[in-house]
């Protein structure tokens, strides 16, 4: 009876637990239908987006193609140009109805527009693009803001007869048609820019705002709208992927401009009623029949108690568990061929031979599983990592430290990678220290992109050197010395290794100071002097606008490096510590070098002249600390300048 009567008791419990697992159920399966939502959405305006692309560009080549652009370009007569028909074709047999042309001349000025007769401002000073475009012609796609709304934009070079480049044409169009691409599916887009963005258009063409918030489309429901601003946008701001709103689910997707900084924001609202739920209705009648068979076991077991064959019952549970077993020793198996094929993974023992690699491994490194168990792990040491390093690394896991490190390691061919690992000590099952085991991620793309900006950084700032007739080498001694003193006046590694990188643009203001004056080979006159003095206000305003470390500091370096200690310098007459050690530590480092090198205006000075010179301005042109670090450790400055010397 007491066996009975335990029946209905653990079937209760079962539909607890049940209801607990058919609750979970239905929250995963929602958040899958929701999730695949979202994919479809970004996956059909990412397609949209491409399509817009493709044919903006497409239009950009058919009118590019036209000669009376290289015409007018050539005679500077913008009349030549007229696209107006083509423009009204193109509108009359497309879904593209709003379409501007603008050409520019090759050294940024606005020459030609399809929308107005307001032409000749200097575009390269105010967009990207343009000065990218002045560098290197080549195709560009973008999505901008700017006077009149946020649109798509390609630009095209243009070259003559002798292929010489001669000017840009950009079509520029919006995103109305995108818009009506997903009404025509029943959602509703409203395309949103940030405030800082929005800003900058003056004259919208929309004129729709939720609140300081500029709407792209023209298209947008005008109720939805109301809703969102009554509901409040930086609500919607905040939206990671999706949100429920109201009787609408909400698609969140976001704008990047050139620079790969935020706009704005895409959000497409879908009514809930259109989204398939059919697999959460089959999870409830699968729920349902899994209840009604609760329950019928449940009398059978009875039935079965009550005829004694409850051993029976017993067998069927028994091998239910052990089904269960079977394929979560299955499902493990799976896991561990996945993280063998992905995770660059390995096992060494004590003295450092290897024991173990995933596949990760041989296939990133070119060495085979039987090429590398049982040999050292310095098989794919690279020679330009240091031995200080490695020496650090044993040093830590051997003391049971966890180590992070980043690796140059060498492939098999002689080719290398870049990744960064994570080591530690592994132990046996009666916590013998046996091995070390590392994981890592291959970082070999990062490093590669690190290199190609400081080698653009340094190529900057030996611009304004060449022009000045100046070597390469100068600012390669000025960014080694700014190094050393970083390091000797105790600042970070980190900003010791950004004053090292961006040293080198100290005289990047020289781009604007005409040759007369940079190679003049006598003594400037007062205005020319004053004319010269403008390189350091002009190398500022050319690297502000960055908000990239090494830039702002960069910037800061250029403006500052000819202030004075004692406030006689320029172009602020700062003092003391009114000057950034970045300038402090630059203008000992160019000045050090300026005098010891000789010039096509000058000889080099000898290094007791240099020495006492420096000593004399100790407190009038330079910072006091400095110049002490300076002669403490003169002899490592002159093995850089020995390093680095000039080569005629």
């Amino acid at each position: 009876m007491k066996k009975i009567i335990l029946i209905p008791i653990l079937v209760s419990i079962g539909f607890v637990f049940l209801f607990f697992l058919y609750k979970s159920k239905v929250e995963i399966t929602t958040q899958k239908i929701y999730t695949n939502k979202v994919n479809e959405i970004q996956r059909i305006f990412t397609d949209e987006v491409n399509k817009k692309k493709g044919a903006t560009a497409a239009l950009t080549y058919l009118i590019g193609e036209d000669k009376s652009i290289i015409d007018a370009l050539k005679k500077g007569d913008r009349t030549l140009i007229n696209f107006d028909n083509k423009i009204k074709k193109i509108g009359l047999y497309s879904d593209y109805k709003n379409l501007w042309v603008q050409v520019i001349d090759k050294n940024g000025f606005s020459f030609y527009r399809s929308w107005t007769d307001n032409v000749g401002d200097n575009l390269a000073v105010t967009r990207l693009d343009v000065a990218d475009m002045i560098k290197k012609p080549q195709e560009m796609s973008t999505i901008s803001a700017g006077k009149f709304d946020m649109t798509f934009k390609t630009i095209l070079p243009i070259f003559d007869e002798e292929n010489n480049f001669i000017g840009m044409i950009e079509m520029i169009s919006k995103f109305n048609s995108i818009a009506n691409e997903f009404k025509k599916k029943n959602i509703e887009p409203i395309f949103i820019l940030n405030e800082n963005y929005s800003q900058k258009i003056t004259e919208p063409f929309s004129k729709l705002f939720i609140g300081n918030n500029y709407i792209a489309n023209i298209n947008a429901d005008k109720e939805l709208m109301k809703k969102v601003e009554n509901f409040g946008i930086k609500k919607f701001l905040k939206i990671q992927n999706y949100m429920l709103f109201e009787n609408y689910f909400v698609v969140k997707d976001e704008i990047k401009d050139i620079s790969g900084q935020d706009m704005g924001f895409f959000f497409f609202f879908v009514k809930k009623d259109d989204i398939d739920t059919s697999s959460i209705v089959e999870i409830k009648t699968s729920f349902l029949f899994i209840v009604l068979y609760v329950i019928t076991v449940s009398v059978l077991l009875i039935l079965y108690l009550i005829k004694r064959n409850y051993v029976k019952y017993l067998n069927i549970k028994v091998k239910k568990k052990a089904d269960k077993i079977h394929k979560q020793k299955e499902y493990l198996k799976s896991l561990l061929e996945i993280y063998d094929k992905n995770v660059i993974f390995s096992k060494t023992d004590l003295k450092g031979v290897i024991t173990h690699v995933s596949e990760a491994f041989c296939k990133i490194s070119g060495y085979s599983k039987e090429e590398l168990i049982g040999k050292n792990h310095n098989i794919i040491r690279h020679p330009d990592m240091s031995k200080d390093s490695f020496r650090y690394l044993w040093q830590e896991v051997r003391k049971g430290n966890l180590v992070n490190l980043e690796v140059k390691n060498l492939k098999k061919d002689g080719g290398y990678y870049w990744v960064e690992a994570e080591i530690e000590p592994y132990f046996d099952s009666k916590k013998n220290h046996i091995g070390y085991s590392a994981i890592r991620k291959d970082i070999t793309a990062n490093k590669d992109i690190e290199d190609i900006q400081r080698e653009i950084i340094f190529t900057m700032g030996t611009i304004g050197e060449s022009r000045s007739k100046e070597t390469g080498n100068h600012v390669k001694r000025v960014a080694e010395y700014s190094y050393l003193l970083a390091i000797l006046v105790g600042l970070s590694e980190e900003e010791c290794e950004i004053l090292r990188q961006a040293s080198p643009m100290h005289d990047i203001g020289k781009v604007a100071i005409p040759d007369s004056i940079l190679t003049k080979p006598g003594k400037l006159d007062a205005d020319e002097m004053l004319q010269m003095k403008t390189h350091a206000q002009k190398g500022y305003e050319l690297l502000k606008t960055s908000d990239r470390p090494l830039l702002k500091i960069a910037a800061t370096v250029a403006l500052e490096h000819h202030e004075k200690w004692d406030g006689t310098g320029y172009p602020n007459g700062l003092k003391e510590e009114q000057i950034s050690i970045y300038g402090r530590i630059t203008a000992i480092s160019d000045v050090f070098d300026a005098l010891g090198s000789d010039r096509y205006y000058k000889k080099a000075w000898k290094d007791e002249d240099i020495f006492t010179f420096f000593k004399e301005e100790k407190g009038k042109h330079f910072d006091p600390k400095l110049i002490d670090l300076f002669f403490k450790y003169q002899k490592e400055f002159l093995k850089i300048r020995e390093r680095y010397k000039d080569i005629f």
